[in-house]
């Protein structure tokens, strides 16, 4: 299904519509880190568009067991999905790089996906092993900073993309709707950043 804001994603950051969202993106991009948007990332990792029949239902069958998202109530969902893109990806692809800039986050609908982080030290920590449901890449999308951790495919897997142009398109035509999910991708993501520590901490 296609979203509400029609406009094409610019090649480059710089040219770009400016909104709260990627204009954060647009001051980070002075920085080292490379800057890497879903136009460029969905090629390098053989991305397929997917048309689901009914995208509404299922996310709310993919959020039902979680504790922060099954809040996301329905006429909310059904106003989100217009703002999302769907695309099926191959087992083995590279979603998200640590250390890069990146204007999207993910939602897994089906299939599963390894989190890990590479310390100082050069060791690779394994952070978790992600199902249906879970939330990618949302802590850089809200502060534009480098991605914390690297997200790749142990399966095929059905991807819901919301990337920073388009949440800025929601926050401006139905801005209810991104403040409740806002506030509970929030919630979710602090319960996250908990758990991680935990792993990582000596």
């Amino acid at each position: 299904m296609n979203r509400l804001h029609s406009a094409s994603p610019a090649d480059e950051p710089a040219e770009a519509d400016t909104g709260f969202f990627l204009h954060g993106f647009q001051q980070a991009s002075t920085s080292e880190a490379p800057y890497v948007l879903w136009s460029q990332r969905r090629k390098a990792i053989h991305a397929q568009l997917l048309a689901p029949a009914d995208p509404a239902t299922a996310l709310r069958m993919v959020w039902a067991q979680d504790a922060a998202l099954s809040l996301l109530q329905s006429p909310f969902i059904d106003q989100m999905v217009q703002y999302l893109e769907f695309y099926q990806v191959p087992a083995l692809q590279t979603l998200i790089q640590q250390g890069e800039l990146g204007d999207y986050m993910l939602i897994v609908l089906s299939g599963q996906v390894r989190v890990e982080r590479q310390l100082a030290s050069g060791q690779t920590v394994h952070l978790a092993d992600t199902h249906p449901g879970e939330v990618l890449g949302e802590m850089s999308l809200f502060d534009s900073s480098p991605r914390f951790s690297s997200c790749i495919t142990t399966t095929d897997c059905a991807l819901a993309v919301l990337k920073a142009d388009t949440l800025d398109a929601m926050m401006e035509l139905d801005a209810s709707t991104a403040a409740y999910l806002l506030a509970l991708f929030a919630r979710k993501l602090s319960t996250r950043l908990r758990q991680t520590s935990a792993r990582i901490e000596p």
